[in-house]
Formats: C-alpha cells, sequence, structure tokens
C-alpha cells in the first residue's frame, strides 16, 4: 500500500466527514430553533400569568421530541465517525431478529405484527453494528408510518442469498413511499450500504399478495455484495 493511496484515502474520508456534518448541522438546527421557540414562549406566558398545567406538559413533550431527533441525528453521525478496524463474524438473520426483538413494546402498542421468512444463509464479516444501525432506522421509521393507521398492519421480512448477493426486504402492508422521510438516517444507512457493503438501498412501492389478501404497500430493500461473504 503505497503514500499516495493512504492520503488519497485520508483526503476522501475527510470530504465524507464534511459532507455528513453538514447533513447533521441541518438536522439539528430546526430542532434546536423550535426548542428555543417553545420554551421562550411559556417563559413569557408564565411572566404574564398565562402558563397552566397543561401548557407545561404539551410544551415538555414537544422539547422531548426534538431533542430525540438531535440525539438520533447525533448517533447517525457516531456511527459513521466509528473506528472499524475491528471486524466480526456474524449471521445477518440474527441481527435482524434481535432489532425485532428490541422494537416488541412499539409492535404490540399499535398492533403491527411482524412475519419473517429466513433464507439466507451466509456468514459475513463485517461491521454487525452498522447494519443493526440500519435496521434499526429502518423498522423505527416503518412503525411510525404504520402507527397512524386505524387498523392492525404487517412488516414482512425476507432475507435470500444468491451467488452475488445478500438481499434483505421489508415489506409493509399499507404504506406509500412518498411517506418515508428522506433524512438523515436515510442518507447515513444509503452511504454505508453502498461504500461499506458495495450494495445499494432501494425503496418503492408494491402491489403484492400475502397471506391470501392482496395489499397496496411499500418496500424497502437492502442489497449486500456478497464479496465481503465467508
Amino acid at each position: 500500500m503505497n503514500k499516495n493511496y493512504l492520503l488519497n484515502k485520508k483526503d476522501n474520508r475527510i470530504l465524507q466527514l464534511a459532507d455528513v456534518m453538514q447533513n447533521v448541522m441541518a438536522e439539528c438546527k430546526n430542532p434546536l430553533n423550535n426548542i428555543y421557540t417553545i420554551s421562550s414562549g411559556v417563559l413569557l406566558n408564565s411572566e404574564i400569568g398565562l402558563s397552566d398545567e397543561h401548557t407545561y406538559k404539551s410544551t415538555l413533550i414537544t422539547i422531548n421530541e426534538n431533542i430525540k431527533n438531535i440525539i438520533n441525528s447525533i448517533n447517525y453521525f457516531d456511527i459513521f465517525l466509528s473506528d472499524k478496524e475491528e471486524l466480526k463474524t456474524f449471521n445477518i438473520n440474527n441481527a435482524l431478529q434481535n432489532v425485532i426483538s428490541m422494537h416488541n413494546q412499539l409492535l404490540k402498542k399499535y398492533k403491527i405484527s411482524v412475519k419473517t421468512n429466513y433464507l439466507a444463509t451466509s456468514h459475513f464479516t463485517g461491521y454487525e453494528n452498522e447494519l443493526t444501525q440500519i435496521f434499526t432506522y429502518t423498522l423505527s421509521t416503518l412503525i411510525n408510518i404504520l402507527k397512524k393507521r386505524q387498523k392492525s398492519e404487517s412488516i414482512i421480512i425476507k432475507t435470500r442469498t444468491n451467488q452475488n448477493n445478500t438481499k434483505i426486504t421489508i415489506r409493509v402492508t399499507n404504506g406509500d413511499l412518498n411517506e418515508f422521510p428522506l433524512d438523515l438516517g436515510l442518507y447515513i444507512s444509503k452511504k454505508i450500504i453502498e461504500e461499506h457493503y458495495k450494495g445499494e438501498i432501494i425503496i418503492e412501492n408494491e402491489r403484492f399478495e400475502f397471506e391470501g389478501k392482496k395489499y397496496q404497500g411499500m418496500k424497502f430493500i437492502i442489497i449486500i455484495n456478497n464479496s465481503i461473504v465467508i
């Protein structure tokens, strides 16, 4: 490995970090402005005697949501910054199942069922935490879309491996491409899959049949190149 290669690699990393940092600042700016505006309004109302317990509670809920958005943005940036020297061999189906288990309470709360069909057999040598965070982001986003529905819905997850790649397909029985946010989480996820796993992310609407019923839904596909699989 020559010196020029290392310098070019470092320059590319700096450009990537600058690009991601711009997105982080954009993602954090609006929540911080919201927190400042809301808290300033409550302080002003308190001074003139117009605040009550309901107002305080409502304000705290809104502030909490904005803080959560900021934390999520910082966490995504932290994943991108993380040291990737240590590789480990892991099973992609197990990683997915662990993420589903972490969301069990939310899934029960919003009456969302998860159906799995794990056909992928490959073990990856890579950075399990990166993929786990991408799976977590995807599942959380889909839950946020489905929880607005008036009836119970399903998330259908399938993995498969062929000669060239491993494919993770996550379908929802009620959803639309336009509902999926073009946020920092998607940006980082796409960058990681493309640059670290030589793959791609695809999101599209789809008519499909499942368990004898027809659905107009959406699917989120993660494709990973098998060149990093052992």
